[in-house]
């Protein structure tokens, strides 16, 4: 009847911590919605982020998770704002393409944009701490309860129960 009690409690303690966790410390490894992500033509694209051709800078059609299209457009920034990273793209494409300078300064361009929106404008990167410490609540519940039973299992058998 202890199995059956300690399966029946520890077992999903210790399943729910371990996704929780693994959500959690997941969560973190997305681009950000102030993140742009330069590509190839066809390759796949995550659901988060920005993602544009590594050589000319223009929009992609993405593959994965269904097709999308990107678009240069950032969550909180103004017409103008937007605009401003577009000519910003534009001006660094016109001597042939984009090189790695060019993409780390179109980043740069878009942090500085965002680092300056006003409170409850800017949108926040999700962390995933709230599940990591779920996670790790359950889990080290699921460990402490499944600890006790395993303890007072063997009290039992010692004693001949």
């Amino acid at each position: 009847m202890l199995i059956v009690l300690a399966g029946a409690l520890v077992l999903p303690l210790l399943l729910f911590g371990g996704i929780f966790l693994a959500v959690g410390l997941n969560t973190g490894d997305e681009p950000g919605p102030y993140t742009v992500v330069f590509a190839k033509p066809g390759d796949e694209c995550g659901p988060k982020g920005q993602y544009l051709d590594a050589s000319t800078g223009e929009p992609l059609r993405c593959i994965g998770g269904g097709i999308r299209t990107s678009s240069v457009e950032f969550p909180g920034f103004s017409p103008a704002q937007n605009d401003e990273v577009r000519n910003w793209l534009a001006t660094l494409a016109e001597d042939g393409g984009l090189n790695v300078f060019d993409h780390r300064s179109v980043q740069a361009k878009i942090d500085e944009i965002a680092a300056g929106l006003p409170p409850g404008t800017r949108v926040e990167r999700e962390s995933g701490t709230t599940e990591t410490w779920i996670g790790a609540g359950l889990a080290g519940a699921g460990l402490l309860l499944g600890s006790g039973f395993a303890r007072r299992w063997f009290q039992n058998r010692r004693a001949g129960y």
